[in-house]
């Protein structure tokens, strides 16, 4: 008997488990996506007004999820506030509902700072309890911001920032009831106490000399496919494991306890530490499509032939770059989640990494359909015209060179044609 909260989802006509696209595509067009020239940004969250706290702003992609009384989106800081509301046209912080990391000085309980970047409700334990949200979140600890913990000099050059020292992050599990929303780190079932639930991590323990981060930074939003649920998970500076982004995956009824990275075309045994082997490392999807930046959000959308899934990142030109050269929100499609069509830009525009001087960036896209039938919002409308695709983005106002805190959330009308 298939758990309850799982009736109104659609099972997949392509598998992620192991269908693989036919070479040199497929008969139907595949579906496109499109902001009208004079779309203009609307704004969801503004922290000059609405902020609970200075340090309440949108430093991930938005996630959003149906609850019993309407709708939340969370685009995470280490400070998790989520935006509640009864639909996406009346939402606003709920400053009751923030959750932050211990910031535990001892990288091996992995209890530091961690910013929730994934959603996937499981039913309730028992009737007329409320049901529990899985958060799959980006766990960042910085031996510099602890006493005795960082080595490392800095680096002179220039290159890189010396907050990249000591940097060691993984993929985590948290957990928050319905209704409360403040999430808590899951325990390990294994290891000592107060040990986190590690899900994608690197296999060497932390380097207090290490001048460069390491390990699993970013994942995207949760994707449910029959009994499974699947995220992709950016790594880069894993001795021995390219860099780009990696395939994750867990039974429903399993994503409190463990979570397996797609190695050697299988979905590889994972240590329980959840630590990635460093002899059989995760294979890297979309490696020359994505060019090593993280897949930021992905979304499911119909066609006459089948699903197609949809993966947005943003992508930056090179400061040596000739002028003119395409950077923006870009997109990519695929049938399996490991084969991954040449990007398209989707939205030009200049994202923060690449800043010259003050001024107006974007980054963290996220694609959302406000008429999902998804709990989870992970696959668009699929009746003809009752889509109702936003891009949303973290907007950063610069005074000046630097990453300051004013920040907003915006989102732009995105339309799906065949």
């Amino acid at each position: 008997m298939r758990p309850a909260f799982l009736a109104g989802l659609a099972l997949l006509a392509c598998s992620a488990t192991g269908t693989r696209a036919e070479p040199g595509g497929t008969p139907d067009a595949p579906p496109r996506l499109e902001i009208a020239a004079e779309a203009q940004p609307e704004t969801v969250f503004r922290w000059a007004t609405q902020r609970c706290g200075d340090m309440n702003l949108p430093d991930s992609p938005a996630r959003a999820l149906r609850t019993r009384s309407g709708v939340l989106l969370l685009a995470a800081h280490f400070i998790n506030i989520p935006l509640l509301g009864a639909d996406f046209d009346h939402l606003a912080p709920s400053c009751a509902a923030s959750s932050q990391g211990a910031e535990a000085a001892d990288p091996t309980r992995f209890q530091d700072r961690f910013w929730v970047q994934a959603l996937l409700p499981l039913p309730p334990a028992s009737p007329g309890r409320p049901g529990q949200v899985v958060g799959l979140a980006s766990h960042e600890y910085m031996g510099w911001r602890h006493s005795g913990r960082c080595a490392a000099p800095f680096d002179g050059s220039g290159r890189r920032p010396a907050a990249f020292r000591c940097w060691y992050s993984a993929i985590t599990a948290v957990v928050a009831e319905e209704g409360d929303w403040r999430f808590q780190p899951v325990p390990a079932p294994d290891g000592p106490a107060g040990r986190g639930l590690v899900v994608a991590a690197s296999p060497y323990p932390y380097d207090p000399t290490a001048t460069a981060r390491t390990g699993f930074f970013s994942v995207s939003n949760a994707l449910i496919e029959g009994e499974h649920a699947f995220a992709l998970v950016y790594t880069e500076g894993v001795p021995g494991q390219p860099r780009g982004n990696c395939l994750l995956r867990a039974r429903l009824t399993e994503a409190l306890k463990g979570w397996e990275l797609l190695s050697r075309g299988g979905y590889a045994p994972r240590s329980e530490n959840g630590a990635a082997s460093p002899t059989r490392p995760c294979d890297i999807v979309g490696s020359a499509v994505f060019g090593g930046a993280p897949v930021r959000s992905v979304i499911r959308v119909a066609s006459p032939a089948g699903p197609w899934w949809l993966a947005v990142f943003t992508r930056a030109a090179p400061r040596d770059a000739p002028p003119g050269t395409p950077e923006g929100v870009f997109y990519s499609r695929s049938r399996d989640l490991r084969n991954w069509a040449p990007a398209e830009q989707l939205w030009a525009m200049r994202p923060f990494r690449s800043q010259p001087e003050a001024g107006v960036y974007y980054e963290y896209p996220s694609l959302v359909d406000h008429a999902s039938p998804s709990p989870v919002f992970d696959r668009a409308a699929e009746e003809p015209g009752k889509a109702d695709l936003h891009l949303y983005l973290t907007r950063l106002n610069l005074m000046n060179r630097k990453r300051g805190l004013d920040r907003d959330l915006v989102r732009v009308s995105v339309k799906v044609s065949p």
